[in-house]
């Protein structure tokens, strides 16, 4: 959401070794990732082509500290743990704008194409001072590609295991100022059999595979004016449909269900214009404007009579604008504040009502003013921020940060940090409809976080390392409890305290290049005394891969151990390990192959009770790069 490049980098008192990682969404400035003063991973273009992902979901779930649950298979709601934190907690952006929905909370990430990705940024902790709402665990950035250098042409086309196919073309250069980038991708599969029957309810849905398919088109244009102003443009257009597996429920029997076909027909259009502008040698201002329209269909086919299938329908359109400005107003200060405003316009199969006054609800708008500060000092770095958000549904909310880091000796660093977050209520949270088995709750109030980090980190010649500590105390945790009545009611009963020490390398030998990460976990539910569900107390990630010549080799292996699916920890889900495995080979300066194989051994797995982790697959690739 907040994006700006820098009028200066301040100076680092240190020598220090870089992998070239450019970040904007940590400090809100440009500045290279080894010089940011948060935890943050960036997973570059080049990344990206080396992975050889057909999803998001594959790209986070080898990030430091994320933990991924998904209802089953491609296209399936997925959820991105930051830290112990829930999905709703976790901010996520693409190209300025919001993605978290506004009836939900939940970020519905996994529609997104890698192909059509330049880089990602994520921020683990708390960044309410900087992005306001959601960003308790920490912010997922995703920034679409744009053109660099000359004009390159790249079309692809893949197929592999369960009648997956893809094809993708993108077009991207510059032309002295003006730099471009089209791309389109078309994603099909026939899926797998997702559910199983642990769940009871998903007896007798698990009949069949659930097919997916997704067009995602995208668009970036910029340029600079004589002025040396920049302004950049940038749209994406995504439509799709996902099935899964669905069940009606008897009205003259609660306990007995029926299982049905049912599918997701999806549509997400966003619009964004920047402008950074100049104003002198030392302030830089920066204005957004952007538009998205997110569009979801419930439907279904083969239901039971007696219990038919009800199809719903939502759309959230999103207007947000920014207002913001990089001053550098010393040798060694960096100052950034600024306005930042969006209005969520809802439409949807239930019909939102203000219970206090009676009036239909169907938007809300949330204005925020904010200011962060960065002083360099000899051999330490010290950050404050301070944001206070004005939403229409739940008032003020007023968040903060401050960060002290100092330079060790042998390019060490150690950085302490407290920061406060929160996580409003949802439209379904607040307003949803009175019915015979759920309502929602106008009098509930925003989660609130407070967290304290202690990260030391060292850069070295081949690479870097970092040990993070942490604590995160989360309040007024909404979760939906049935009353006397039986009916389902958000209420913010519960609280959260969750500890994590967290760790992590990379490093680049010769022909080598290995990541390694694991995360060490206590989430506990204070108001049960029981484990947070889903969030699994040890979890690792370790990427290898090699290149020589003409061909490049490499594998990924993560573990993760048990964790509960349910709040009261009745259902265990058992820990796994996966791995992965990848090749490519250019066979000619305009050819290059690759195979990749998914879940080498075959692992049965859940990260959700009832539904099927991916099966051993295998993906063949053959890219095309014409010499313009």
């Amino acid at each position: 959401m907040i994006t700006i490049l820098s009028c200066s980098t301040l100076a680092q008192a240190v020598n220090i070794y870089r992998f070239d990682e450019v970040i904007v969404t940590a400090p809100s400035t440009t500045q290279m990732s080894d010089e940011s003063l948060a935890s943050v991973t960036v997973i570059s273009r080049k990344d990206i082509e080396c992975s050889q992902a057909t999803s998001v979901t594959e790209l986070l779930i080898n990030v430091p500290g994320i933990q991924i649950s998904r209802y089953g298979g491609p296209g399936s709601l997925t959820s991105a743990l930051i830290r112990g934190a829930s999905a709703c907690q976790t901010l996520v952006i693409v190209d300025g704008q919001r993605l978290n929905s506004a009836t939900s909370g939940i970020p519905e990430f996994q529609y997104l194409q890698p192909d059509q990705i330049d880089r990602i940024e994520v921020v683990r902790g708390s960044k309410s001072s900087l992005y306001g709402a959601d960003a308790i665990g920490g912010v997922i950035q995703i920034f679409t590609r744009k053109g660099i250098g000359k004009s390159q042409l790249t079309v692809k086309t893949s197929m592999g295991s369960l009648h997956t196919c893809e094809q993708g073309i993108n077009y991207s250069g510059r032309n002295n100022s003006i730099h471009y980038n089209l791309g389109a991708n078309l994603y099909e599969t026939a899926g797998y059999d997702v559910t199983n029957d642990n769940y009871p309810v998903n007896l007798g849905v698990n009949l069949d595979n659930k097919a997916y398919r997704n067009k995602f088109i995208t668009g970036k244009a910029s340029c600079r004016l004589k002025s040396d102003t920049d302004i950049e443009v940038s749209f994406y257009n995504q439509t799709g449909k996902t099935e899964y597996g669905g069940y009606t429920i008897d009205p003259n029997n609660f306990i007995k269900t029926y299982p049905y076909s049912a599918y997701t027909l999806f549509e997400r259009s966003a619009l964004n214009i920047s402008s950074v502008i100049p104003v002198n040698t030392i302030w830089l201002s920066r204005i957004d404007a952007g538009y998205l329209k997110d569009q979801n269909k419930q439907l279904g086919k083969n239901y039971h009579p007696s219990a038919p299938h009800i199809p719903s329908f939502y759309e959230t359109k999103r207007i947000s604008s920014l207002w913001q400005n990089d001053i550098a107003w010393g040798s060694n200060q960096q100052l950034t504040t600024g306005i930042d405003y969006y209005r969520d316009i809802v439409a949807s199969s239930n019909t939102y009502n203000n219970p206090k006054t009676g009036d239909q609800k169907n938007s809300r708008y949330n204005a925020a003013i904010f200011i962060q500060n960065q002083t360099q000092l000899n051999l330490s770095t010290i950050q404050f921020g301070l944001r206070r958000d004005k939403n229409e549904s739940y008032g003020f909310q007023t968040t903060g940060n401050i960060t002290w880091m100092v330079h060790l000796p042998k390019d060490l660093r150690l950085a302490a940090s407290y920061s406060t977050a929160y996580r409003p209520p949802s439209f379904n949270e607040l307003y949803y409809p009175d019915s015979t088995f759920s309502s929602g709750n106008s009098n509930l109030k925003p989660e609130n976080s407070k967290t304290r980090e202690l990260e030391l980190k060292g850069l070295y010649s081949h690479g870097k390392w970092s040990l993070s500590l942490f604590q995160n105390t989360i309040d007024d945790l909404i979760n939906w409890t049935a009353d006397t009545s039986g009916k389902f009611k958000p209420t913010n009963v519960d609280k959260a305290r969750i500890y994590g020490l967290e760790t992590s390398m990379s490093t680049i030998f010769k022909q080598w290049r290995i990541t390694i990460s694991g995360t060490l976990l206590d989430p506990k539910d204070t108001t049960r005394n029981t484990v947070l569900q889903r969030r699994a107390k040890q979890y690792m990630v370790a990427n290898v891969d090699y290149n020589v010549n003409k061909l490049c080799w490499g594998g990924s292996f993560r573990a993760q151990g048990r964790c509960y699916d349910d709040a009261n920890n009745n259902v265990r889900l058992a820990g796994f390990a996966i791995i992965d495995m990848r090749v490519s080979y250019k066979i000619h300066k305009e050819f290059t192959t690759q195979l990749k194989i998914i879940n080498l051994f075959d692992k049965k797995y859940q990260t959700a009770w009832g539904y099927n982790g991916e099966p051993k697959g295998f993906f063949i690739t053959l890219i095309w790069q014409p010499v313009i």
